[in-house]
């Protein structure tokens, strides 16, 4: 791992910073959607809130991580929890949990920092007791579809993915721990 980052489970004054550097990840990354204003914003504001983030790192069936910069910004984040997504093969939701997002501003691709968060995803879901892990993605994200790939994702489903009014044709990945 680089040295010019730190990783650390976040505690409840992270909020604020973390829902700011989600949503500026999402809005960087999907840009090019062009979603209509105000389904954007709201989304952002419910889905990506700090009062959202706040609950979860509260939260014990949760489990998260963060990246900060040497200025101390958070640059990157995990989210794993319980599964949302719909189950396949015979999984049973009491040992499959969800990676919810792994979110990277540019200054942390390419820096190793993914494969990092993974690892600790992965260890985190087993620990949890899980015997699947479950992820939904974009279906035109290919650059994190590569990644999950790298790490032992296939896809299995389709999953709709709502962002106020328009809804993404997102993709549900599953890897056997």
């Amino acid at each position: 791992m680089v040295a010019d980052f730190s990783v650390a489970e976040p505690v409840l004054a992270d909020a604020e910073a973390l829902s700011a550097m989600a949503q500026a990840s999402f809005c960087d990354t999907f840009a090019y959607r062009n979603y209509p204003a105000d389904d954007l914003a709201g989304f952002l504001a419910t889905a990506m809130g700090p009062e959202r983030y706040a609950a979860q790192i509260a939260d014990p069936a949760y489990g998260l991580r963060i990246v900060r910069n040497l200025s101390n910004e958070i640059i990157g984040f995990i989210k794993m929890g319980p599964n949302d997504l719909p189950l396949v093969d015979g999984d049973q939701n009491d040992a499959v949990r969800e990676l919810h997002q792994l979110y990277l501003l540019p200054a942390a691709k390419g820096t190793g920092m993914a494969d990092f968060l993974m690892n600790w995803g992965v260890e985190w879901a087993r620990a949890e007791g899980a015997r699947s892990l479950y992820l939904s993605v974009y279906f035109e994200n290919i650059r994190a579809q590569k990644f999950y790939a790298r790490h032992g994702f296939v896809e299995i489903g389709k999953n709709p993915f709502w962002v106020g009014q328009t809804c993404d044709d997102d993709r549900v990945w599953r890897r056997p721990l």
